[in-house]
């Protein structure tokens, strides 16, 4: 017998013997069209194993919680043409293989779950929940503890809601509507039981609406045509195709004494597919302050899942029907890379987007922040001309007059660091904050354009800790850490400046900036052993990393910054050339 720890999957049909009575032969074909058709390719899809079939329902076992949830979610799915019903529960637990079955209190918790399951929903416990909430796009809905037979401890469960959410694998088709994509804010329900509430969770529906109009790459549904569902429950397929709109966000709020929970989750209009969902405990002191935070909280979160899924719509298009918008899209992920291959197909992407678009403006700052990335770099293949292209293009973008906050800011950053025009690099950063003052990774640019251009520590510090805590899952929050590093070293607060350095490296191991800055502060702490442990790190990583190479590209207008980097290298024995 072998024992282990397992995450288990058990559903079984709803209502199964009454069905079995009221048709005998219908019954017994769904059931066998659901079992070969469905459950036997999706469970090994998910790299699961069926331990038994149980006449109207099946054990699974799966490695990972992760493939279990993400194989209960594809089933229910697809379960959902068939007309039988389906309740499914997962659990992790110790397990005990005899080699023919598995056994042990792990699945006795699964199976009570399951009963509690609604039909055609799944019910998970506390474990699974620890483990998958951060991973997997979905609402969680808090059942409170389980008493479970045989076992002491009750037992914490959730409700998974999910509405068709799919693995990324099923996702990606592309949408036959407008190039821009679109996206309407239903009005959030209000769950309170009161309706003096009504105004609270209208006033958050319209704030969000505002805010999110603020994006001048997405098309946002007008207030007056989103509410004409009010009090209605809408099938989000149907709100797409009327509204002509790629996505739609909605949600609830509930009140309970002094505290006000609200959910939200952004959905595919054309599909139904989940995208992004989360839910907001707080305090209901001052309302207005609250439903602030809320908005900023949802469109930190919102933004860059929209992109997300913008750019794996465009990745699913045929290659003759991409236009500059698909090939712009296409790119990003070469420039938030880092890399010096993907920086390079992302930059062939954007000038084949500007060559069709000669005035693109998104195209041409991402085109300017792509070559800025390689000149500071200095990646093999670095030319000298691409600072001088870096900023070239941020100058083009510029030159086209368009206020959108995303261009401004790139633009912005690229022209400070650069060092071509720090003067206009701020104030495009400015001039695009006050424009959307609530863009989330975004206000990271401006701190890092205040911390290479001008020296305004605090604004830098102000602006990188927003963007840190409105989009706390941002890829490029190890940036951010890096970039409060150099301003507490800059500060002096030499030991929480080692502190964000180590929380940069923690997010990306690899990357060369934070090491650089990490050995700088050590410098200044007067550890030199510890900072040649990093430079030999560094080295490992690069190893034609250099004093004067760093020197070189790494050529901001903040003096100060650049010092303290370039003689902590040296101090800590990185070649000269």
């Amino acid at each position: 017998m072998e024992r282990r720890l397992a995450a288990v999957l058990i559903s079984d049909v709803v209502g199964y013997t009454k069905l079995m009575e009221e048709d005998t032969e219908g019954t017994v074909a769904a059931w066998s069209d659901g079992r070969d058709k469905v459950i036997k390719p999706s469970v090994a899809s998910k790299n699961g194993r069926i331990v038994k079939f149980t006449g109207d329902g099946f054990l699974a076992e799966f490695s990972t919680v992760q493939e279990a949830l993400e194989c209960g979610i594809d089933l229910q799915n697809k379960l959902s043409d068939n007309p039988l019903e389906f309740r499914m529960a997962i659990n992790l637990g110790d397990i005990i293989d005899d080699g023919e079955d598995i056994h042990g209190e792990g699945i006795n918790i699964a199976a009570r779950l399951e009963g509690i399951a609604e039909p055609g929903g799944i019910c998970i416990s506390g474990d699974v929940y620890n483990q998958v909430r951060n991973r997997i796009t979905a609402e969680y809905e808090d059942l409170g503890p389980q008493d479970v037979k045989n076992v002491a401890e009750p037992v914490q469960a959730y409700a998974v809601r999910f509405k068709n959410t799919t693995s990324t694998s099923d996702k990606g088709a592309a949408l036959p509507q407008t190039e821009k994509p679109s996206i309407a804010v239903l009005p959030f329900d209000n769950m309170s039981g009161d309706l003096e509430q009504e105004y609270f969770s209208d006033g958050i529906t319209e704030d969000i609406i505002t805010a999110l109009s603020h994006l001048k790459w997405l098309n946002v549904i007008a207030r007056n045509s989103s509410f004409t569902y009010k009090g209605q429950s809408p099938d989000i397929r149907t709100v797409s195709e009327e509204l002509n709109v790629r996505y739609v966000l909605e949600g609830s709020v509930r009140k309970v004494g002094n505290r006000v929970r609200i959910n939200a989750q952004l959905l595919e209009g054309a599909t139904g597919n989940h995208i992004w969902a989360e839910k907001y405990d707080r305090e209901l002191e001052d309302i207005f302050d609250l439903q602030d935070e809320i908005t900023e909280a949802v469109l930190g979160a919102i933004e860059p899942s929209l992109l997300t899924a913008e750019i794996e719509r465009a990745k699913s298009k045929p290659p003759d029907s991409l236009d500059a918008y698909d090939l712009f899209l296409q790119a990003l992920p070469g420039i938030y890379a880092f890399e010096p291959n993907q920086n390079s197909k992302a930059l062939e992407l954007l000038h084949k987007a500007i060559e069709i678009s000669p005035d693109y403006a998104k195209a041409l700052s991402y085109a300017a922040w792509g070559y800025q990335i390689r000149s500071t770099r200095g990646w093999e293949g670095y030319s000298q001309n691409d600072r001088e292209c870096a900023s070239q293009f941020a100058l083009k973008a510029l030159a086209t007059k368009i206020e959108d906050p995303q261009v401004l800011l790139v633009c912005g950053f690229v022209l400070t660091v650069t060092g071509a025009d720090p003067e206009l690099g701020i104030s495009s950063c400015e001039r695009a904050i006050r424009v959307s003052p609530n863009m989330s990774h975004w206000n990271g640019f401006v701190g890092f354009t205040f911390v290479y251009g001008n020296g305004d520590l605090l604004k830098a510090k102000e602006c990188i800790e927003k963007a840190i805590r409105v989009s706390p899952r941002d890829p490029l929050s190890f940036g951010f850490y890096n970039g409060l590093g150099q301003i507490y070293l800059e500060l002096g607060d030499l030991d929480k400046a080692r502190e964000k350095c180590k929380n940069s490296l923690a997010l990306h191991p690899s990357w060369d900036t934070s090491h650089i800055t990490l050995i700088a502060i050590l410098v200044e702490l007067g550890d030199i052993s510890e900072a040649k442990k990093i430079a030999d790190k560094l080295l490992k990583l690069d190893g034609n990393t250099s004093v004067s190479g760093v020197e070189k590209t790494f050529n901001i207008p903040n003096q100060s910054l650049k010092n303290k980097m370039i003689e902590g290298l040296r101090k800590a024995g990185l070649p000269e050339k």
